[in-house]
């Protein structure tokens, strides 16, 4: 089992434009305390103790506590949902449910990836949800 794991960010502000540059302060569970600056993505990556399961996040003036437990298995439809969240795909809250937003995302995720739009979340997609989300 690996003893640190990547926490991969990109913050953007309300108008979807990124805050680059801005300073960040991270305060891990253990207390210890890890501070950069966003780069010009918006973006924020810290290798954290594979064991860090909560971290706070200071950013532009706001406070945002993270749970890094991990995410359902990509094999379920919460799993799925989560992943096509992430990756700009809205299936809106994630509810376990294969609905019209879930179906409607997962064919648009197949398109953009050379796969047949079918909305079924099938082995093919799976394995192609979790290359590009990286889990």
């Amino acid at each position: 089992m690996a003893s640190e794991r990547w926490l991969n960010l990109e913050l953007r502000d309300s108008t979807g434009a990124p805050l680059a540059g801005r300073p960040y302060s991270l305060t891990l569970a253990d207390g210890s305390i890890r501070e950069g600056a966003l780069d010009r993505d918006g973006g924020l990556s810290e290798l954290l103790p594979h064991d860090c399961d909560r971290v706070t996040l200071i950013v532009a003036q706001r406070r945002i506590e993270l749970d890094l437990v991990g995410l359902p298995p990509c094999d379920s439809i919460v799993g799925a949902q989560e992943r096509l969240n992430h990756l700009h795909y809205s299936v809106g809250e994630p509810d376990g449910v294969l609905g019209p937003l879930t179906i409607a995302a997962l064919r648009r995720f197949q398109r953009d990836h050379g796969l047949p739009p079918t909305g079924v979340l099938d082995a093919a997609t799976i394995e192609r949800l979790r290359e590009e989300h990286g889990a």
